[in-house]
């Protein structure tokens, strides 16, 4: 349930004593079991991770405690290493009266993760955004160790404003995509990498084909050439896609009609054709598993075939409702997914998801599903899902919404999908507080309006904003919701360019209140400085006529 804060009055400075931001970092001790250490030891293994995990260990310590790095090693020692029972991508932190502190991870990213662990769990650091970061406060101490291994093995972030790998690391996103297809070099725990670039295998790419034929041996054979040359050419990728091309195209002569008729669904076609490459492969390749969407029409599953053990179905929930959290039985937009996602989990043990959590066409008005990402996170995890990409503003290098909040909540959702609901607030009011500055929780507050406005609606991912909240619940709160980004601006300190820039989605819906013509240049001047992305992938037309409202400003896109 949304957990609201009460939202501050306005007339009152609203600093909460002046405590919500402090940059100034007194230099501080770090303890250890009781005892204060003045300089460490530490070392690692020789492989470039864990030497990568070392050295970033050394520089965040002489920042926070001004703590040197003992190379003749006489001082505290701390060890760095791979364990690989630890379990992928997962970390130990522990302390040994004797020998030391130890940060072992199952593999080269885990060691990195747990470094990164110990900096925020101990230290109170925070990396928000590639610019902004937090180094906590007090003394670093540490009393007991920890552990963690994720639920998900694949965690995806496309959000161009965190597109920064080394923040990708420190936040645990071990793939990033689209339209960038960066990789993490070996240094920084490499990553769970798609043959060729993460979506380079289409059926129409593999088979030169707009629409194949998917019950054609010819089809398969070519289909099964292409994918081992990939896979030969890129040995490293651990992921290859053998799938539906976008949009509802698709094969339906007799033979792969009558595949459908007895599966009750396309997906048997699809499905059994997947299957056969992924075994034509699986002894020469026996790393890599076979990615498949399961889209739109795919996404029922088949009631006869199994997936293999190296497929993945990527179940795409494209159709969903964004304000209900799939889990609700009550939403009939989710229930259908439900009810796929149930049956693909009694098949398949390896699902990953493509969910959809920003608005790709009104991309700067407000989005509010800040409540229904956290539950269907867990939702996720709970019904078997292995990886998801939660896709975002890819095209927008910065947000005139709450793309990089968002950005972060998903981030820290994908490490740990079972947090509490006050872990994720926490988070949210942490960001908040950093990016936005001291009048933060007015900023709050507009978030928790929006968000309890929605609720009992349904929308997806290119309503218009008067279909996400009607035109009479903003003309209600107008005064009070300017007062709040006003008080905002006021307090917002060395963060004024963050709070303005995301004003925007408030200077867009007022007017769609009343348009504007003075008001509507204005505003897409901003945009336009600002880097801000309108839509996905479209340019700026020419021509506007600012007499109608800005979600009508979209109609002179050129196509």
């Amino acid at each position: 349930m949304w957990t609201s804060q009460k939202p501050p009055i306005c007339g009152k400075t609203g600093r909460n004593n002046g405590k919500e931001r402090i940059w100034c970092v007194m230099m501080r001790k770090l303890i250890i079991k009781g005892t204060e250490i003045s300089s460490v030891s530490i070392t690692a293994g020789d492989s470039k991770p864990e030497q990568y995990a070392a050295a970033e260990l050394a520089k965040y310590l002489g920042k926070i405690a001004g703590i040197a790095n003992d190379s003749a090693g006489t001082s505290y020692p701390i060890h760095l290493g791979i364990n690989p029972d630890i379990g992928r991508d997962g970390y130990r932190i522990s302390v040994c009266d004797t020998t030391g502190l130890y940060i072992l991870g199952g593999n080269g990213r885990g060691v990195i993760y747990g470094v990164y662990e110990f900096l925020e769990k101990y230290a109170g650091c925070r990396f928000f955004m590639p610019d902004l970061e937090f180094l906590g406060e007090g003394d670093i101490v540490v009393d007991e160790g920890c552990a963690f291994t994720p639920v998900l093995e694949f965690r995806q972030s496309d959000w161009m404003c965190g597109n920064d790998l080394a923040w990708s690391v420190k936040n645990k996103i071990n793939n990033r995509t689209i339209p960038l297809r960066r990789e993490f070099p070996e240094e920084m725990g490499g990553c769970q990498k798609y043959a060729k670039g993460w979506f380079a295998h289409t059926m129409k790419v593999l088979t030169d084909e707009e629409v194949p034929c998917l019950s054609d041996p010819k089809i398969l054979k070519k289909t099964i050439a292409r994918v081992r040359e990939a896979l030969e050419d890129d040995p490293d990728a651990t992921i290859i896609t053998v799938s539906q091309n976008d949009g509802l195209a698709h094969c339906t002569c007799e033979r792969c009609a009558a595949i459908t008729e007895e599966e009750e669904s396309p997906m048997g076609v699809q499905l059994r054709f997947v299957n056969a490459v992924a075994d034509a492969i699986k002894d020469d390749f026996p790393h890599v598993a076979v990615d498949t969407l399961s889209y739109v029409y795919t996404r029922k599953p088949p009631k006869i075939t199994k997936p293999r053990p190296n497929v993945c179905i990527r179940l795409c929930s494209f159709e969903c409702c964004s304000i209900h959290p799939l889990s609700d039985p009550t939403c009939p937009e989710n229930k259908k997914f439900y009810e796929d996602i149930t049956e693909w989990n009694k098949i398949c043990d390896r699902i990953y998801i493509w969910d959809y959590v920003t608005n790709f066409v009104h991309s700067i008005p407000v989005f509010p599903n800040f409540d229904s990402i956290r539950q269907n996170m867990r939702f996720f995890a709970e019904h078997g899902v292995k990886g998801i990409y939660p896709e975002g503003n890819y095209y927008g290098l910065k947000s005139g919404e709450f793309g990089e909040l968002r950005c972060y909540l998903l981030a820290r959702l994908m490490w740990n999908p079972y947090m509490t609901t006050t872990e994720y607030y926490r988070h949210m009011d942490e960001f908040l507080a950093a990016y936005y500055g001291e009048g933060w929780r007015y900023i709050r507050a507009y978030i928790d309006y929006t968000v309890m406005e929605a609720k009992g609606r349904h929308f997806r991912v290119a309503n218009t904003p008067f279909e996400i909240i009607p035109k009479d619940r903003y003309e209600a709160m107008e005064e009070t919701i300017d007062c709040w980004w006003n008080k905002a601006e006021e307090l917002a300190g060395d963060r004024l360019e963050a709070v303005r820039r995301s004003r925007m989605q408030w200077r867009y819906m007022k007017l769609m209140l009343k348009p504007d013509a003075a008001e509507g240049q204005r505003l897409l001047d901003d945009v336009k400085r600002d880097n801000v992305n309108w839509s996905e992938w479209k340019p700026f037309p020419e021509d506007f006529n600012f007499e109608e409202t800005p979600d009508l400003w979209l109609k002179n896109y050129p196509e």
